[in-house]
C-alpha cells in the first residue's frame, strides 16, 4: 500500500464505510493482479466481497481462499480466520473452513472466536457431540459469554446426552446473565373488555415447516373472543403468498424487524396487548430479549419451541397430556398449559399426492426413512439406525433440508459408513421448496423412524398423511415425547418403543410384517384426518377455552 497514493486510498477507506462494495471492487480490480497488491489491500477486497449483497457464491468463495492464504502467510495475525468463519457461512464452505479451525485452535486453544468457530460448524455439519464440547469449552474460558449461549440452548435439544434438569440449568445460567438489567416495573391495566387482546410474535409468518400449524388455527380462532395482533419479525421482501393469507386472517398485522429491542418493547406496550404468544423460542431469528421486561400482563411459549426457555417472565408454556406429566412440572420454569391429546394441529394441505402401493412391493427391499433436519440426527440416532440396516436387507432414505449443501450430507453419509452401513443403503434427496413434490418423496418409504432424542413433528405429521406409519421411541421431556403423543392420538401405541432396543426389535419386527405394513398404509391417512391430530376447528375451541380461563384468573387475581 506504501506505491498508493495517499488519495486512493482515503478514497477506498471512504467507499468501505459508506458500503460502496462494488465500486470498491472495481477499484481495486483496476490495480491490476490482485494477488499482487499489498496485504492490507487484498484483506480489503475479501472483506468487501463479503459484505457486498451483489456477491454470488464464487466470489463468498473468491473471498474464503484469499482469507485461507492470508491466514497461512502470517498466523499470528488471526483477523482474516476471523473474517473467515463469517464469510465461510455464507459461502457454505464449512468442512474447509473446519480443518482450517481444528488447525488453529492446536495453537490458539483459549482463542474464544476460534472455540465459537468451532462450535459452529461442528453445529451446521450435524456434528452435535462436537459442537457441545466446544460451546461447553467456551463457556469455561468465558462464564459471562452471552452471544453464543442461545444457539447452545437450540443445541442442547439435540445432543443424546442432556437431561431435562441439565436443560434447565443452562437456561438458568443463561437468563442469569441477561436478566441483570431487568426493568418490569411497567403497570398494566386489566383489559376487561369484551375481546382478550392477543399477540402472537414470530420471525416467519411465511411458508415454512412449521406454517400448516398456524393458519387454519389462527382462521378458526373465534374472533368474536379475541382481538388477534400479529407481530412479524420477518423482511418484508422475505413475505410470500402465505404472509398474505395470514395478513387477511389478523385483527392488527405489524413488521416490527426494524424495531431495536427498547423500541419494540414500547411499541407492543402501547397497543395493550393482553397475553403475548412467543412462537420462536431460541431458534433463528427470535425475540426473546423483550419478554425480559414484561410487554404484555400474560406471556406464553408455544409451537415453535418445545422446550423452557427459563426467562422468568415467560408465564406459561402450552403442551400436552402425552409430552408433560404432571409430575414434570418442575423440571420447567414455565407453567404448563396442559391441552389434552395434541399440543398442536396440522392444516391438511389443499394438494396431496395420492398414495402410491408399499414400494417394497416394487423395490424388492426395503426402505426406512427420515425427513428430519440432519441435526436431529444424533450420533445414539445413528448407532441405532445403523443397527438396524445392518440387520435387515434394507436402506434408509435421508432428505437435507437445507439447499445445495453436499457437505452436509456427505459429512452425515461418511457417519453411517463408519457404522458399517454399505454405502448403496444410504439414499440422501436434495432439498425439494415444491411441498406436493416434497411430499411425494414419502411414497418411496415402507416405514419412517424417528429421531431421538429431539423427534420429528412436521415430519412426522407428513409421514402419516401420505400412510407412512412413524416408529418412535419414549422420550423424557417434551420434544423427546411429540412423537409418543402423535402415535397415541392415532392409536399407535405398537409404534411407541420403550427404550433403544426395543426400538431396534419393533424395528425388524416390523420389517418382517410386509402384510401389517400395506394394510396400515390404505387407511392411515384417513386415521390421521379423522384424528385430534388434524382437526383444526376443536383444537382451536379447546386452545381459546384454556387462554380465557388463564386471563379470567387474571382479572381475578
Amino acid at each position: 500500500m506504501n506505491d498508493l497514493s495517499l488519495k486512493f486510498k482515503s478514497n477506498l477507506q471512504k467507499l468501505f464505510i459508506e458500503k460502496k462494495f462494488s465500486e470498491l471492487e472495481i477499484e481495486i480490480e483496476s490495480l491490476g493482479d490482485i494477488e499482487n497488491l499489498p496485504e492490507n489491500i487484498f484483506y480489503l477486497y475479501a472483506v468487501s466481497k463479503s459484505l457486498n449483497p451483489h456477491s454470488k457464491k464464487k466470489d463468498l468463495i473468491l473471498a474464503t481462499d484469499i482469507l485461507v492464504k492470508l491466514y497461512y502467510n502470517n498466523k499470528k495475525n488471526l483477523e482474516p480466520l476471523y473474517n473467515l468463519v463469517v464469510v465461510s457461512l455464507k459461502a457454505r464452505t464449512y468442512k474447509k473452513t473446519l480443518k482450517i479451525l481444528n488447525e488453529a485452535f492446536e495453537e490458539n486453544p483459549k482463542d474464544e472466536k476460534i472455540i465459537d468457530g468451532l462450535a459452529k460448524f461442528n453445529y451446521i455439519l450435524a456434528n452435535i457431540d462436537e459442537a457441545y464440547k466446544y460451546y461447553k469449552l467456551l463457556f469455561d474460558i468465558n462464564p459471562n459469554q452471552i452471544l453464543s449461549r442461545n444457539s447452545f440452548l437450540t443445541l442442547l435439544n439435540y445432543y443424546p446426552l442432556i437431561t431435562q434438569s441439565e436443560y434447565i440449568e443452562q437456561c438458568k445460567l443463561y437468563t442469569n446473565l441477561i436478566e441483570k438489567n431487568l426493568n418490569d416495573d411497567f403497570i398494566f391495566n386489566k383489559n376487561q373488555n369484551q375481546k382478550i387482546k392477543l399477540g402472537f410474535l414470530l420471525r416467519d409468518f411465511k411458508k415454512n415447516a412449521v406454517s400448516y400449524f398456524r393458519k387454519d388455527f389462527i382462521k378458526n380462532i373465534e374472533k368474536n373472543d379475541f382481538e388477534l395482533n400479529a407481530f412479524s419479525n420477518l423482511n418484508v421482501s422475505n413475505h410470500d403468498e402465505l404472509t398474505n393469507e395470514f395478513k387477511k386472517i389478523f385483527n392488527n398485522w405489524y413488521d416490527v424487524i426494524n424495531y431495536k429491542d427498547s423500541d419494540l418493547i414500547n411499541f407492543i406496550r402501547e397497543k395493550k396487548i393482553d397475553i403475548l404468544i412467543d412462537l420462536n423460542g431460541y431458534t433463528f431469528g427470535n425475540r426473546l430479549n423483550i419478554f425480559l421486561n414484561r410487554v404484555a400482563p400474560i406471556q406464553i411459549l408455544w409451537l415453535g419451541y418445545c422446550n423452557s426457555v427459563g426467562l422468568k417472565n415467560m408465564d406459561y408454556m402450552i403442551a400436552d397430556e402425552n409430552c408433560i406429566k404432571d409430575v414434570e412440572y418442575h423440571n420447567y420454569t414455565e407453567k404448563i398449559i396442559c391441552l389434552p391429546k395434541i399440543w398442536n394441529s396440522m392444516s391438511k394441505p389443499s394438494n396431496l399426492p395420492d398414495i402410491s402401493e408399499l414400494p417394497y412391493l416394487r423395490r424388492k427391499i426395503f426402505t426406512f426413512g427420515s425427513f428430519n433436519n440432519f441435526q436431529k440426527i444424533s450420533s445414539k440416532t445413528i448407532e441405532i439406525w445403523s443397527k438396524i440396516l445392518n440387520d435387515t436387507n434394507s436402506r434408509l432414505v435421508l432428505k437435507n433440508s437445507i439447499i445445495d449443501n453436499e457437505e452436509i450430507s456427505q459429512n452425515l453419509k461418511e457417519k453411517f459408513l463408519d457404522n458399517k452401513v454399505q454405502a448403496e443403503q444410504i439414499h440422501i434427496l436434495n432439498f425439494q421448496k415444491d411441498n406436493f413434490d416434497h411430499l411425494s418423496f414419502y411414497n418411496d418409504i415402507d416405514i419412517a423412524l424417528d429421531t431421538f432424542p429431539y423427534n420429528g413433528v412436521t415430519t412426522t405429521f407428513e409421514s402419516i398423511l401420505m400412510g407412512v406409519p412413524v416408529l418412535t421411541i419414549k422420550g423424557f421431556n417434551f420434544n423427546s415425547r411429540c412423537g409418543e403423543s402423535i402415535n397415541k392420538n392415532l392409536k399407535l401405541e405398537n409404534f411407541i418403543a420403550e427404550n433403544y432396543n426395543d426400538y431396534y426389535l419393533k424395528a425388524l419386527d416390523l420389517y418382517k410384517n410386509i402384510n401389517y405394513i400395506k394394510s396400515l398404509r390404505k387407511d392411515l391417512r384417513n386415521k390421521a384426518i379423522s384424528s385430534p391430530l388434524f382437526d383444526n376447528k376443536n383444537f382451536a375451541s379447546i386452545f381459546a377455552k384454556k387462554i380465557k380461563t388463564i386471563w379470567e384468573n387474571f382479572i381475578k387475581g
